[in-house]
């Protein structure tokens, strides 16, 4: 009898490599071929279409629309244990010897008619916070930001779920048989250049 795995052995890392880029490849053609299907959703759709930026690395959401009032009472004070609890220290605060707590230095207003914070950073997003969608739902034990950026994408902090932009196609459909529904735009980081 043949072990089960004796086979795999055989194969060669290049054909493995065709194979996989393959069957990738076939499945991204399976979705432009698949027609209206995709555009026929199951709930007809209240929007038109979604434009979601993801902007990895910018400034501070507590400086921005996270107004944190708490903070002020607390600011250069340390962090009580009682909050950071277990929890381990990352590398940028593992050296330091003491942890302050911080407030931020901006103003705050609510905003719209529901009374979005936003701060005065922001003047235009202010006048327009009525017509967005702010969540401050969000919580993670990642404290690193690779997990916790999938877990804002996915609702999972492992990679291989569908994303934001996955479920905005399945929703929305597409509209354009020749292009795909969903597109991301990958910036290289200041190392690379």
């Amino acid at each position: 009898m043949t072990p089960p795995l004796s086979h795999a052995q055989s194969v060669k890392r290049r054909h493995f490599l065709l194979g996989g880029g393959l069957n990738l490849g076939a499945m991204a053609l399976g979705s432009l071929l698949r027609g209206d299907e995709s555009a026929l959703s199951h709930v007809a759709p209240q929007a038109k279409r979604v434009i979601y930026l993801f902007m990895h690395g910018g400034p501070s959401q507590l400086d921005l629309f996270d107004h944190k009032p708490g903070l002020a009472k607390w600011h250069g004070k340390e962090l009580p244990p009682s909050v950071r609890g277990t929890q381990r220290l990352t590398g940028m605060t593992s050296g330091l010897k003491s942890l302050p707590v911080a407030a931020s230095r901006f103003r705050f207003a609510r905003h719209g008619p529901a009374g979005a914070w936003v701060s005065e950073l922001l003047p235009h997003t202010a006048g327009v916070a009525g017509e967005l969608c702010f969540i401050h739902s969000l919580h993670t034990e990642a404290i690193n930001h690779d997990p916790a950026v999938t877990l804002m994408q996915t609702g999972h902090q492992q990679p291989g779920r569908p994303s934001f932009g996955a479920w905005t196609s399945y929703g929305l459909g597409s509209e354009n048989r020749s292009l795909p529904a969903f597109v991301v735009l990958i910036s290289r980081g200041s190392a690379a250049r």
